[in-house]
């Protein structure tokens, strides 16, 4: 069994200026399973260093590939050819990317857990373009995210590199704010969700501002949007919002009943209110979540004030009547400026 990783350098909770690694993991078969595979046999499949990291016994993994810029999201064709969508914007927009498109088809054809052919595809940075993040494939075709659009390829039989321009499904997706990526996926019956993240933290207009209620950018992020992957040249619209309330639900999955799931990027720097939290709570609170996602739902980005009983401080001191009430106001207050979130238990 082959699992593809991508693994991008970091520092801090912020990924730095480098170009991103994807490592083919296997898993090899046990002795009990098979037999007839030797120790010298499995030795010889895992005899590199494992591409730089650790793992357990059972796994090996080797550099499928290297140098490749920003990778953001990938998927597997059935002919074993790998095509990843890779991003320059944001965080990386001072960084040189490689030349040629933001899009990648990478094939190992030997074997050997190493992409022997890579082609890239696709607008690239000369055209003004900054890549993209989404990228999915549906029936025989390779749908991806560039810029504020996405866009279909299609695909030949036993081919890699995608044949003629593509078509345009949505264009007009937002690109303002600090989540200007839109990671997408789509269901067996064609339905097209789209991650738009929230264009701030919390909703705020500046660093220690209280947040603006109601939350006017909930109109055009914040949300999953639904559209139709059959059909082309739709347009962004607030109309199509499938769901709300999300400050970045950037991984979409799918489980054999046909549910929908999306993880739950929670808000950042919780260290900048100094009397309230620490830094290592800035750096691991809120907790991320995971939601089942319903059409009209609103998973409470900013929708619902935190107790005052949420903050270990106020709880430490509970037994000094006054503080006590003066730091749960306190509290209160910075719950409707920090915007914290609510979902349904799973």
């Amino acid at each position: 069994m082959r699992h593809f990783l991508c693994l991008r350098g970091r520092r801090g909770a912020r990924a730095v200026a480098c170009t991103t690694t994807i490592a083919l993991l296997a898993v090899l078969p046990s002795a009990a399973k098979d037999a007839g595979r030797t120790a010298a046999a499995a030795a010889q499949a895992c005899a590199s260093d494992n591409g730089g990291i650790t793992l357990p016994p059972g796994f090996c993994a080797t550099v499928f590939a290297d140098n490749i810029g920003h990778a953001r999201q990938m998927v597997v064709a059935p002919n074993g050819v790998v095509y990843v969508n890779t991003w320059i914007g944001g965080f990386y927009s001072k960084d040189t990317p490689p030349p040629g498109g933001f899009l990648l088809a990478l094939h190992d054809t030997k074997g050997d857990g190493r992409a022997d052919v890579v082609v890239r595809f696709g607008p690239d940075a000369k055209s003004g373009n900054a890549g993209g993040t989404g990228i999915a494939l549906y029936k025989g075709a390779l749908y991806a995210e560039t810029n504020d659009r996405i866009v279909r390829y299609t695909l030949l039989a036993d081919t890699v590199r995608p044949s003629g321009p593509p078509e345009v499904i949505v264009y007009g997706l937002p690109l303002t704010g600090n989540h200007p990526m839109h990671p997408f996926k789509i269901d067996v019956q064609g339905s097209l969700y789209v991650d738009l993240g929230a264009a701030t933290n919390s909703c705020e207009f500046g660093p220690y501002s209280r947040g603006i209620e109601p939350c006017p950018e909930l109109t055009t992020h914040g949300g999953i949007w639904r559209y139709d992957a059959n059909r082309t040249g739709q347009q962004f619209s607030p109309a199509e919002r499938f769901a709300t309330g999300l400050r970045n639900g950037e991984g979409i999955a799918f489980d054999a009943a046909g549910r929908i799931f999306a993880t739950q990027h929670g808000r950042d720097h919780l260290e900048f209110w100094r009397r309230l939290y620490t830094p290592m709570q800035g750096a691991k609170e809120p907790a991320e979540e995971l939601v089942q996602l319903e059409r009209g739902a609103d998973y409470g980005l900013r929708s619902r004030p935190a107790k005052a009983s949420a903050c270990p401080r106020i709880r430490r001191r509970r037994q000094n009547g006054r503080t006590v009430r003066r730091q749960a106001r306190s509290h209160r207050g910075l719950s409707r400026a920090l915007g914290t979130q609510r979902s349904p238990a799973l």
